[in-house]
């Protein structure tokens, strides 16, 4: 079921269009946010972006009468097939009447049709005034969202220093322990949109010190859309897409999680930014031009990263965000970056080929401390790279892949297929070769590690619905390193494979049985000789999950998670857990709340669960060492466009007399935090 089961894999049909308490999240987008989580740290992914794009999906549902391919590839939830399938339906038959009609569309069924609904709508056509440009001022939505919270124990950073670490820079934090969020956004459709967005994490200074204006972190942008033949123009923080990722793609990067055909990245160009991320965006203005099939965009960004630097050159990109020491202090916004860039694509009937390029520079030298592992890797103030992408539908079979270069002359390729065999069986295959030397700075492509360079790839998915309410889905993926990489200070190699098994009778209960097994080389720990010898690390994950409707409003989930682990040594751990979430039927309230226990022999089995939290906002804990974890979520809306929510959390550990490290450390063997926020619209 393509990128829609990706997306709503266990999904109620009756799901709400407006989450009470953000208890609803479907189950396959969990799954790929605790996949990401769970990743190597490679890769800088913007999970929140991500979360906020169904997170307004929700809020504002795609229309399907009015979207275009574009618009239908940003839902992200949709392949090529089901995309030139809704068009042509469209096209023959003309606008829906309801969205109840989407299942009579070639590629479509009842199941599908269920998941989608909470995320789309049909507006009518009639014979009303179009809105005026002057509407799109006017007769949008505001909305504003403000959060606070904090660890409730003391924790080492706020302690009252000593006298021997009166000159070190990062023995205390900065501000107090209360972290601070703040969103504006006003909305009229898809026409028009800006906002502001503002955070300050714990121990960073508010309207204090550095930050005398308020927020350690701002940002904010216009976005205004489809005014002749300007398809799309921005003014300040932006994210771009393009191709498969090759060369420019800010955000989220689907790889390797969720549904096991979501090889294909559905670009969406340049989009607004809304995240809080501090590092994965532009900064500028952007646009998107489009007449008759041609498609150009293009894009200028300047603003200021963190680093290590001196006065000349910097060594080090900091991509944390934090600014909570005197030390981080330090690093922040301390060299410049400029980035310029564009897309110029052309659609043909079955084929869209696209050209991207892009170059950016530091304002000063970049000198990374250079080892053997990251010889190629940029080490210069300045990059460009440039690609060719495309893609093709062509009745049951979709190809795509983009080729690419660096300024060094390094090369990087992609190329895959999707084949809709028949209504219950579908396979994608992707192959990947990326140099050892290709430098690009910007790139998110297909991958193990996400770096987009030395790397070597070959991954065969596979989907069969042998029964209405079952759906199978397995994955492999064979990859090889032809360079040392980090933790690795040899060539090396690996394979993963994933096998899922999901039964859902009807909307009250789902449930799926997953396995996930990786094995890849890695250095062996604690080796101080001339060469580190390598070992091969067998990770193994085996997760049961079932949820189940009791009530009206009433939902309860269940899940079992074991891992082993083999390096040398063997180890193993065990999650289980146990949700409730309720929703009053007759009043705007609602709660959810969940009780783990974990034994987790390390850290390396440690397991990954999201977590229901408030909206814009998500919880994904590592579960490690031996203990048990309980949160309460609370929601009530207290007049109209008024809402309030709570959040109290925990995790005891039974075989530790401290929890956290470093200057998070408690003197206890458990950590509490809470959470409050507010929304209003108007």
């Amino acid at each position: 079921m393509k990128h829609a089961m990706f997306i709503f894999f266990c999904f109620a049909a009756g799901m709400a269009k407006a989450q009470d308490t953000n208890s609803d999240m479907p189950g396959a987008l969990r799954q790929l946010i605790e996949s990401v989580a769970a990743g190597d740290g490679e890769n800088e992914v913007d999970v929140q972006a991500l979360y906020d794009t169904y997170e307004t999906l929700l809020e504002f549902p795609l229309d399907l009468n009015a979207a275009t391919e574009a618009d239908l590839q940003q839902l992200q939830i949709l392949n090529d097939f089901q995309i030139q399938s809704l068009l042509e339906y469209r096209k023959e038959y003309g606008a829906l009447y309801t969205v109840h009609e989407l299942p009579l569309i070639h590629g479509f069924n009842e199941e599908i049709a269920g998941q989608l609904y909470p995320f789309i709508t049909v507006t009518p056509v009639s014979a009303e005034r179009r809105p005026s440009f002057a509407d799109r001022f006017t007769r949008g939505s505001h909305q504003l969202v403000m959060r606070t919270g904090r660890t409730l124990e003391r924790q080492k950073g706020y302690t009252p220093i000593t006298p021997e670490e009166q000159e070190k820079p990062n023995a205390r934090y900065l501000g107090s322990p209360w972290a601070a969020y703040m969103r504006y956004k006003y909305r009229y459709s898809d026409k028009m949109q800006w906002g502001v967005t503002a955070k300050n994490d714990a121990g960073e200074p508010f309207f204090s010190g550095n930050n005398k204006y308020g927020f350690d972190f701002y940002s904010a942008h216009v976005q205004l859309s489809d005014v002749g033949i300007v398809k799309k123009i921005i003014a300040g923080d932006y994210q771009v897409q393009f191709g498969q990722g090759l060369v420019a793609w800010g955000g989220y990067s689907l790889s390797k999680a969720g549904d096991v055909l979501s090889v294909k990245k559905q670009e969406s160009g340049i989009t607004g930014y809304t995240s809080t991320n501090e590092n994965l965006f532009r900064r500028g203005a952007a646009v998107t031009l489009q007449y008759r099939q041609w498609n150009l965009s293009a894009f200028v960004s300047h603003k200021n990263i963190d680093a290590t630097a001196d006065s000349n050159a910097f060594s080090t990109i900091q991509e944390t965000g934090q600014h909570n020491t005197a030390g981080t202090m330090e690093k922040k916004h301390a060299v410049p970056e400029t980035v310029v860039g564009g897309n110029l694509s052309y659609r043909f009937k079955y084929l869209k080929v696209g050209i991207t390029a892009l170059w950016h520079r530091y304002g000063k030298d970049y000198r990374r401390d250079v080892k053997p592992y990251n010889y190629f890797e940029l080490n210069d103030a300045q990059n460009a790279n440039a690609g060719i992408d495309f893609y093709s539908v062509w009745k049951k079979t979709s190809v795509f892949g983009e080729f690419a270069v660096s300024r060094n002359g390094g090369m990087a390729g992609v190329a895959g297929a999707l084949f809709d065999l028949d209504a219950t069986f579908r396979l994608a295959f992707l192959y990947r070769n990326y140099a050892r030397d290709y430098q690009a700075m910007y790139a998110r492509g297909f991958g193990e590690t996400g770096k987009t360079a030395n790397e070597n790839g070959c991954y065969v998915g596979a989907q069969w619905l042998p029964h209405p309410h079952i759906t199978v889905s397995a994955y492999a993926d064979v990859f090889s390193f032809p360079w040392m990489r980090y933790g690795v200070y040899a060539p090396s190699g690996g394979y993963e494979y994933h096998v899922q098994a999901a039964y859902r009778p009807d909307s009250a209960m789902n449930m799926y049985l997953r396995i996930k097994q990786e094995v890849k080389d890695e250095n062996v720990s604690g080796s101080d000789g001339a060469i580190t010898p390598q070992h091969t690390v067998n990770l193994l994950h085996a997760c049961y999950e079932i949820s189940y409707q009791l009530l009206r409003g009433l939902r309860m989930q269940d899940r079992i998670e074991i891992a082993f682990y083999r390096a040398g040594g063997k180890e193993s751990g065990l999650l289980l857990y146990h949700n409730i979430s309720y929703k009053f039927p007759t009043f705007p309230a609602g709660f959810s709340l969940r009780f783990a226990v974990f034994d987790a022999g390390s850290w390396n089995t440690r397991f990954y669960a999201y977590e229901n939290d408030m909206p814009y906002n998500f919880s994904v804990p590592a579960y490690y060492a031996k203990g048990a974890r309980w949160y309460v979520n609370a929601h009530i809306r207290l007049w109209k466009n008024f809402d309030l929510w709570a959040r109290l959390a925990q995790t005891c550990f039974f075989n530790a007399t401290t929890a956290g490290s470093g200057l998070n450390e408690i003197n206890q063997p458990h950590q509490t935090t809470f959470k409050v926020q507010a929304s209003v619209k108007f």
